[in-house]
Order: C-alpha cells, then structure tokens, then sequence
C-alpha cells in the first residue's frame, strides 16, 4: 500500500448506504491516498466488520438514519481541516484525486465546500445527466479550521473540481425498491421538524403535490426524459419517496406517537375518560399511576360515571375529577364538554371507549387524542393504540395508550387510597355490629350487576352457615340497598347475620379493607378487595378471566372458582342453565378455610 500523501490534513467519512460490494470498491479507490478514513453507520449494521478489520479504517455508529446526518457525526469526532464526504457506492476517480490534491495545498481562511463533479450509474446504465433526489445532500470536498453542527452552514465555492465522482446507485427495480423507503424515511423525519398541520388529509394532499411537482422538476427540468426508461424511472422513485414520506410522517409521528413522544415536557394536562363500572375503573388504576410515575409535573384528571367516582377519590395522582350520570340529557353533556374545553388539555385518552366516550372524545378540544377502542373501529383519535389480542388483560390495554407514546409501564398493581378516618370508621362501625375484630371476618357480596353473573343464593346461603360454624370465623354480608329485599332471604337461618347495605361505594371500601377474606361474584368488591391486599375468592360467570381478571393468584391473593365452558362470553343478561358458575359451597367453602389460615382446614 503506498503511503498517504496528506499526512493528516485529510480525512473520508464514508456513509455506509448498504451496499457491502460497493463499500469495498469505494474504500480501494482511498485507502492508498487518505491518511484516515471513517465509515459512518447507523446502530445495528455489524455486517461491515469484515471489511472494517480488512482495510483498518474506523466506524462511527449511531441513530441517525440520513446521509447528512451521518456525514456530521463524523466530523464531530475528527480534528482535520480538509474533509472529504462521500457515499459507501462512489469511486474517487484518478483526475478527481489530483484535483483534490492540489485544492488541499491551497490557503483557506474559512470555512468552505467544493461539490465534485457527479456521474450517475443507475439500473446500470451511465447516465448523462445527473440525476439524483431532489433533497439529497451533494458528496463534496469540505475545509472546516474548526468542528461545526451542521454541514449546511458550509459557504459553497462555486468553483468545481475536475476529474469524476461515480455513484453506482440501484441497479434494479427492486433496490430502487428499498432505497425509496429509506429516503421516505429521511424525508419524514425532516418533515416533522417543520410540524405541518397533522390532519391526515392535509398530508395526503400536500404529499400529492409535492410528489407532483418533484416529478416534474426530475423528469423535465432535470432532462430525466432524454434518459428513456431510467429518467421516468428515477422520477417515479423520487416523487413516490416525496408522497411515501409524507404518509410516513403522518404513520410515525402522528398516528404512531412520536411528536409526542419527543414532547412529553410539554404536557402540562392530560385527561383519561374512563366511562366504566367500578370494577373497570380499579383496572385502569395502574395507567393513572404510571401516568404519573413518568410525568410528575403533569396534571391528570379522570372521567367516569358518577357512581365510580369514588375510586379515584384520595389518590395523590389525580387532580380533578369529572363525572357523569349514565341518563345524562344531551344540554349535561354539551356542559361537560364546554367545561373540559375550558382546561386545554394536551392530551385525551379514552381507554375503553363506547359510543358516549368517543362522542365527548370528538367534542373534546385537545393536542392529541388517544382513543383505545377494545371492540370495533378506531375512530376520533390522533395516536392509535396497536389492535390488541383478543384475551389481553383491561389492565394491559390500558397500558397501551401509555406505551403508545413511548413510556414503560414500571407496576401493573390495582390501588386504592383510603383515609385514616374512613379506616377507623370502619372499624367502629366493625364493633358497634358486634364483629370481634380479633376474629377473622369474610366479607360476601352475593349480588352482581345482572343475574346471568350471580352465584345462586341457596348456595351462597350454605356456605354463610358452613363457615358460621367456624368459631374463629364471622362472615358478613354487603349488598347496595336496592338488593337488600332479595338478600335478606339469609336472615332466616342465620337471623343475626350483618348485612350492610345502606353504606357508600367510599365506605364499602373501608369496610373491605377491615376483611380477612372476601368472596364475591365477578364484580366491584372483589376488585376493591385486591386492589387492597385483602385475599380474595371469585366466582366467575361467563367472561373471560384473562381479561378481566388479570390477577397472580399468589402475589395478589387471588383465587377464581372458573369452569371453562363451551357457551363463555354468551353476552346473555338471564340464563337458565348456568352451568358457568356449577361451583358446589363445599368447594367454596374449603378454599375459604385453605385462604384464611392453613389451621382452619
């Protein structure tokens, strides 16, 4: 190898542009005559190593995906006056070097660039003119006295080097292909530096005619049509790189989060609309707490039906809440939304939305718009959740809409927050019902939001008498008032058994909170009770327990009494042949004693 004749004045960065047979014919035509020569790459292209080793050049690898970019990582980590930025698929002519040779011998007091002059092998074919991507960053000769930022605050010399840059670019259709999602790719990430209107259909049209106009210029102004098949064809692939980008933009950093999630700082009020029962909104209380956890100055504010409110009551993560009545007049809702609106929220997220939801999502005034749909179409949101499996769990579709803008979930527990004074309420209340609290008490909640989902209550009468027995062993009751005359059947055999029934869903909780055990239908308490540490057995009907019950039956004290049967997810309101729920109270019962204490058994 002949000795470089620039000492260390000089320097090639080479962005690597994919091609390994080109890079090795592009590094020959340097290594005899360039002192140092680097190799710039995006994260994750190991392929080169080989010939890394086999030339001994350096490599600078990172994220960014265009050939600008790349060029000024490079220089960012090199001390020479002179460099020399050229693509993995070009040749240094003879003629060129000396050219460049002689320029480097010349006095420069600024910084500078000089272009070389370009020839274009495309689909194998030499071209006469040359054509190359309208936005593409022309291979040059650089002087730069100190380190800069950006190679376009270069001054262009007007005069050209003599001699032959040869690019062998595509040599087939389907390499054209690739390289036009890349530039696509490079296309988007400049477009978002501009931050165009994000309404799809803005994009889409202002893709049209840009890719129009490109086309045009290409094909016409360039001379692309005295190429024959290779000028339409690079004008094809230029103008569809232009419209491919702007729907890629509008893919990855609308739709797809990215805007967002390069400005998380900039959140200042997010509002979740949650319009569930009680047992989904103790679900979704794990997004709530990430939420937070990622963004601690954020202000969160929950929408949910009025009688869920309460579980978000006392979180130290939410800071307003917003309810709404389920027969709620069309004037209640355009108040509500007026309300909202007067927030300026930067970001809606609706977790499991219905009809009602994405209705107030599409009234709702916001930057962006999450609306994670479980069943049914996406519709009014600007950052799409990913369509998720069927039996995901609600917690970890709720979770979607957090990593949908680019943050982990760091705990995926439920969690309720109950005063000091709503906990010794409960437990005055405890002892003026006559419960000894040295005793274990079980809490049973027979009752279920429709009847297709209730244990019968014969059974659950005989399990109150089997555990009765049990002196150690005080089960109580609870039920909301409207259900009392049904319930009530169970103080015929046990006449002073205690039945709450006139507490609030906030005093409910207290309650199960003071509970050693609580054993419910697949409804609210049981999800309270987990979501307070308190063991708990489920008697679960015709849904789906990934779903719905996405619970470790050892880390959360979880038990599901579940039959696997052919008829699951009927969405039947009255049944009669529950063959779902045929658990027998003995059954029940033994868990009981098994969950309580290892000695009842």
């Amino acid at each position: 190898m002949n000795e470089p004749i620039f000492k260390n004045q000089l320097i090639a960065i080479v962005s690597f542009e994919g091609s390994l047979e080109k890079l090795r014919a592009c590094l020959k035509s340097l290594i005899s005559w360039v002192p140092q020569v680097m190799i710039t790459l995006p994260e994750g292209e190991e392929t080169i190593i080989q010939i890394v080793n086999e030339f001994n050049v350096s490599i600078c690898s990172q994220r960014a995906s265009s050939t600008q970019t790349r060029w000024e990582s490079g220089l960012s980590q090199n001390n020479s006056q002179w460099a020399l930025l050229i693509r993995s698929n070009e040749i240094i002519t003879g003629q060129l070097r000396n050219a460049i040779a002689e320029k480097i011998k010349t006095t420069e007091d600024d910084y500078c660039k000089y272009s070389l002059p370009k020839t274009m092998v495309f689909l194998n074919k030499r071209l006469k003119y040359p054509l190359d991507w309208h936005d593409s960053e022309p291979s040059c000769l650089i002087h730069i006295p100190h380190k800069i930022n950006s190679i376009s605050q270069l001054k262009k010399k007007h005069t050209e080097l003599e001699g032959e840059l040869i690019r062998y670019a595509d040599d087939t259709l389907s390499d054209c292909a690739q390289t036009v999602i890349k530039v696509a790719e490079e296309r988007a990430s400049r477009l978002a530096q501009k931050k165009p209107n994000p309404n799809p259909k803005f994009i889409f049209i202002f893709g049209i005619i840009s890719s129009i106009k490109i086309f045009i210029k290409t094909y016409f102004l360039r001379k692309g049509f005295k190429e024959g098949f290779e000028g339409i064809a690079f004008a094809v692939c230029d103008a569809h790189a232009e419209l491919l980008g702007c729907l890629r933009y509008y893919e990855l950093y609308t739709r797809g989060g990215k805007v967002i999630c390069d400005n998380l700082s900039t959140l200042k009020n997010i509002l979740i609309i949650k319009l569930r029962d009680i047992g989904d909104n103790v679900l979704c209380t794990p997004l709530i707490r990430n939420l937070k956890q990622h963004l601690p100055n954020t202000s969160i504010s929950i929408l949910t039906w009025s009688y869920s409110i309460p579980i978000f009551e006392k979180s130290p993560h939410v800071a307003r809440l917003f309810d709404l009545s389920k027969n709620s007049s069309s004037s209640d809702i355009k108040k509500l939304c007026e309300t909202l609106n007067s927030i300026n929220f930067d970001l809606v997220v609706s977790t499991h939305s219905g009809g009602l939801a994405s209705k107030i999502l599409s009234k709702v005034k916001s930057t962006h718009k999450i609306n994670s749909f479980y069943r049914g179409r996406n519709k009014f949101y600007d950052i799409l959740t990913k369509e998720s499996d069927y039996y995901r769990s609600s917690i970890e579709r709720d979770l979607d809409c957090l990593r949908s803008i680019g943050l982990k979930p760091t705990n995926t527990d439920t969690e309720i927050f109950l005063s000091a004074e709503e906990t010794e309420w409960a437990r005055k209340t405890l002892i003026a019902k006559g419960l000894d609290l040295s005793k274990k008490i079980v809490l049973i909640h027979p009752t279920a939001a429709v009847s297709i989902r209730e244990w019968p209550l014969k059974k659950f009468d005989t399990l109150i008498k089997n555990l009765n027995q049990k002196e150690s062993i005080q089960p109580i009751v609870i039920c909301v008032d409207s259900e009392y005359s049904k319930v009530k059947i169970l103080l015929h055999d046990i006449p002073d058994l205690v039945i709450f029934h006139q507490t609030t869903v906030r005093q409910m909780m207290a309650i199960v909170n003071e509970c050693d055990l609580v054993i419910d239908n697949d409804s609210s308490p049981s999800h309270i009770a987990t979501a307070l540490g308190i063991p708990t057995i489920v008697l679960f009907s015709q849904a789906i327990r990934e779903i719905f019950r996405p619970y470790d039956e050892k880390k959360d004290h979880h038990f599901i009494f579940y039959n696997d049967v052919h008829c699951r997810e009927c969405e039947l309101t009255t049944c009669d042949n529950r063959i779902c729920l045929e658990f027998s109270p003995n059954e029940v019962y033994l868990q009981a004693l098994k969950m309580l204490s290892p000695d009842q058994s």
